[in-house]
């Protein structure tokens, strides 16, 4: 053997090393880097951001109104009425002599009106306040959770599109270094020119593929600073690899229950059917109309008579108060029909939450599986390519079949961690902020 058929040999087994050891750390560049602790942004910069959206916002201002409105409830809505009367009496009196005796007179009178609250009135009235606040409340911590969810969601999107753009990297830099083997295998003789054209045309759609996943983070990223400004610069971060420590623990009730208890949509439908109730039951009340006390003075005769007098008047309740009361009562009985309703939907939706949080873990585990052992697969390939044992049709098609498996595992890791979290924070279990 010549000397430089040796050295040839040499440089082959050389690059074969290489390449291979560029594919192993290709893949776990794209993997095995491990996340911190947790990858969810600052608790508390997580917290000013969801207290200041508008939808945030507006619930508390409406948490504001039902405030004053339960103040106004509470005070009634009866208030003293002041009357100002004035008039003229003229007198024509015969006299004894035959003469008319005619008088002008001016007359006043001043009175003094309220109408008052029957017996439980005053105190249903208050109730429907009550009610309405500790509603308004919960809506409120509805809107600051809606907003969490919204959050969760766009900041694993973002964490999914970053580890993809991560992985696309890594294969720009594997193709490079593919197409310098390529064409010093055609410079020596050992492929043809057709072997560099393909691996010339998988780096350049390798990087295309780069651009685009780019192109999907930074849409990505935009959404999250639109919403959440400076939320993506806090820390770098990367989407963590899901097991079973991530789902909450057994509670001592069952989890469908434990989510049931914790839903805002159920609580909302629960206490709008209190609220409903509780004016129903107030406009039962006013089938028993208000009577209206009042106090008078009057200046008679110009200030000969002083009169002092009070005054009652009631109201006759007719069929539109009964009607009124029927109509009620058919309200709170659709909204006590509407809570249940709500309340057998989140039950469903609670089972279904729990079991797909278990099945998107399981999904992950099998999708890394076939992540790795096509990640064997293409090492093997690269290898007896480089050994002239397989054609470079067959690397090309592991690379693409690796490539789709570890795309589906990004995607089924983003979807496993996503259902986890959202599990925690549906159960009050991680950014415990919404009922502040």
């Amino acid at each position: 053997m010549s000397h430089t058929t040796m050295i040839n040999h040499c440089s082959r087994a050389l690059s074969a090393l290489t390449l291979a050891l560029l594919a192993a750390q290709a893949v776990q560049t794209a993997h095995a880097a491990e996340a911190p602790a947790d990858e969810l942004p600052p608790v508390e910069l997580v917290r000013q951001h969801i207290l200041a959206r508008p939808e945030v916002r507006a619930a508390a201002a409406a948490q504001q109104a039902d405030q004053a409105d339960a103040e106004r409830l509470k005070a009634g809505p009866y208030e003293f009425t002041m009357r100002l009367a004035g008039q003229q009496r003229r007198t024509s009196e015969k006299l004894a002599d035959g003469l008319t005796d005619r008088q002008r007179y001016t007359e006043t009178q001043l009175s003094l009106e309220r109408t008052l609250r029957s017996t439980g009135k005053a105190s249903q009235d208050s109730a429907i306040g009550e009610a309405a606040i500790k509603l308004a409340q919960i809506r409120r911590a509805d809107a600051i959770h809606e907003s969490s969810r919204g959050l969760l969601r766009a900041w694993v999107d973002w964490l999914r599109e970053q580890a993809t753009v991560k992985l696309w990297q890594s294969q720009v830099a594997d193709q490079t270094e593919l197409t310098r083997h390529a064409e010093r295998r055609v410079k020596a003789g050992d492929a043809a020119r057709t072997e560099a054209r393909l691996q010339e045309a998988s780096a350049a759609q390798v990087q295309a593929n780069l651009i685009s996943a780019q192109a999907s983070e930074a849409a990505a990223r935009a959404l999250l600073d639109t919403q959440f400004p400076g939320l993506t610069a806090t820390a770098p971060t990367e989407l963590r690899a899901p097991s079973l420590a991530d789902f909450p623990a057994e509670p001592g009730t069952t989890v469908t229950q434990w989510l049931e208890e914790r839903s805002h949509e159920w609580r909302m439908a629960r206490l709008h059917a209190e609220l409903v109730s509780a004016r129903a039951h107030r406009i039962s009340l006013d089938k028993s109309a208000d009577p209206t006390l009042g106090v008078y003075a009057a200046s008679e005769r110009g200030g000969a008579e002083r009169v002092l007098g009070l005054s009652l008047s009631v109201p006759f309740a007719g069929s539109a108060r009964s009607a009124a009361d029927r109509q009620a009562q058919a309200q709170s009985a659709e909204a006590e029909q509407q809570a249940e309703a709500i309340r057998q939907k989140v039950r469903t939706e609670a089972a279904t939450a729990w079991l797909m949080a278990q099945s998107a873990l399981s999904a992950w585990q099998s999708q890394d599986q076939a992540r790795q052992r096509h990640e064997q697969l293409l090492k093997t390939m690269v290898r007896g390519w480089q050994l002239g044992e397989y054609s470079q049709s067959d690397v090309l098609l592991a690379r693409r079949q690796f490539m789709d498996a570890a795309l589906a595992e990004i995607n089924a890791r983003a979807q496993a961690r996503h259902a986890a979290l959202r599990l925690k924070l549906d159960l009050h279990d991680t950014w415990e902020f919404d009922d502040e």
